[in-house]
């Protein structure tokens, strides 16, 4: 089914991401027998690194991410997404040892994510432009409107905490958010539990919130000088529940549990009777405490984060030893620094021979990626060739060469085979070929296409 291989696509898309080795055709084989379960997931170390942020994860669990999808009764019965589990320490990049192995791996994959971004970008742009594929997309479209309809969501224990011992070590700092439970349900004009059937043009959600707080302690314990698996158990510890607050918390605000009535109007572009959101929240009183040491370590915090982010660049020469009494050690450390990250690069990067090994690069990449996406299954000699000028060049001229590799395949008349292309609509387009070849009429239409220039 279409349905199917966009949950699937979605899925593999976000949790391949954040997620240490995600085995894809189990969750696939899940999905399709309609019960998908993930337990004990990993998560990754640079999963912040779209953020832009210097930090990184110390340790990460998802205990379970649970699917239940009634294909054979979308339309009749709800959908239920479980998310049980959730638990986060991040540290400041620095603080973590410098591995050159691991930051290359981690750079290169946000590398790809990057260009996958943008193949994504071009081809929903590309959908547009195509009234074929317009109409595909408002079946699909109406078919993720009915199951958002019915989607019924339970979010449960979740503790995200960030420790700094970087920014002033004589004062270590923490601050987080936990959450018991959140739940969606869909509901109907009358807020009682129930199915909406297809013809229901608003979609109403009744929304249970319990146990939502945020802290930030200073001279703080940190959970970071534990191993990974002590400090996730002190994360699943110190989640507040009903009757149940943990102690030696400076809280922001304390735990809070919220009522709220949601409705949606999701063609308010054409129908103006009702608003596109519409929010009830029943919120008991919420006291919000920020002391005079918490104003200052947030002040502390925010001049640390672009001090840390100025050093990233720095990081890999930075000497693991004390200031004190190794002043020639970081002396070079400085000098080298400054010579490989900012002298350097700018005199290779205006030497003739840079420049002529560039343009050859670009151009032999532009080749390559021309070859690989006018053939139907490329030649894994190809796709080892593209690896290597995918690693070392910028986003800038990989996506320069990509575009003009397009634009030469276009003029030439041949088909382009992009990565995102739907198997469906190859199949598709195999078996109207296959009828249109038997009735001897595709040789007519087809040659003007392909002759050319």
């Amino acid at each position: 089914m279409v349905f199917e291989s966009v949950v699937v696509d979605v899925l593999n898309r976000f949790l391949g991401d954040y997620v240490v080795n995600l085995d894809s055709s189990q969750l696939k084989l899940g999905i399709w027998g309609g019960d998908a379960i993930l337990r004990n997931l990993e998560i990754k170390e640079n999963a912040l690194s779209q953020l832009d942020i210097p930090f990184k994860v110390r340790a990460g669990h998802i205990g379970r991410l649970e699917l239940k999808i009634p294909w054979k009764n979308l339309y009749t019965q709800s959908v239920e997404a479980t998310l049980d589990g959730v638990y986060l320490l991040i540290v400041p990049t620095a603080s973590i040892k410098y591995d050159a192995e691991k930051e290359e791996k981690q750079l290169q994959e946000a590398r790809q994510r990057e260009l996958q971004r943008i193949e994504e970008t071009k081809q929903k742009a590309a959908e547009k432009e195509d009234p074929k594929l317009e109409k595909q997309d408002t079946f699909v479209e109406k078919l993720v409107t009915q199951v958002i309809k019915n989607l019924q969501v339970k979010i449960s224990n979740i503790h995200i905490r960030y420790e700094d011992h970087v920014t002033n070590p004589a004062s270590p700092l923490s601050f987080g958010v936990s959450l018991q439970n959140l739940s969606l349900q869909t509901a109907d004009e009358n807020w009682v539990p129930c199915l909406l059937d297809e013809k229901a043009k608003l979609f109403y959600k009744i929304v249970h919130l319990d146990s939502l707080f945020a802290y930030w302690n200073v001279n703080s314990e940190l959970y970071s000088n534990h191993v990974p698996e002590e400090a996730l158990n002190c994360l699943k510890l110190t989640i507040a529940v009903q009757n149940q607050i943990p102690q030696d918390y400076d809280f922001v605000f304390r735990p809070i549990s919220a009522r709220a009535q949601l409705r949606m109007n999701p063609r308010s572009d054409v129908d103006f009777s009702a608003p596109k959101v519409d929010l009830v929240l029943n919120l008991p009183e919420v006291a919000v405490e920020l002391s005079r040491p918490q104003y200052v370590s947030i002040l502390e915090l925010l001049g640390s984060v672009d001090m840390m982010s100025r050093n990233l660049p720095y990081r890999k020469y930075r000497p693991d030893i004390p200031v004190h009494t190794n002043a020639y050690q970081w002396w070079q450390y400085v000098i080298t620094g400054i010579l490989e990250v900012n002298v350097k690069p700018t005199l290779h990067m205006w030497s003739w021979g840079h420049i002529r090994t560039h343009r050859q690069k670009v151009k032999r990449y532009r080749e390559l990626y021309k070859i690989k996406i006018t053939s139907k299954k490329p030649a894994e000699d190809i796709l080892r060739e593209l690896e290597e000028p995918e690693r070392t060049l910028d986003i800038f001229n990989i996506t320069l060469a990509r575009q003009q590799a397009e634009m030469e395949a276009t003029k030439a008349g041949l088909r382009i085979y992009r990565p995102g292309m739907k198997v469906e609509e190859e199949e598709s387009q195999g078996w109207f070929g296959w009828m249109w070849n038997w009735s001897g009429e595709s040789t007519a239409e087809k040659e003007p296409k392909s002759g050319g220039v």
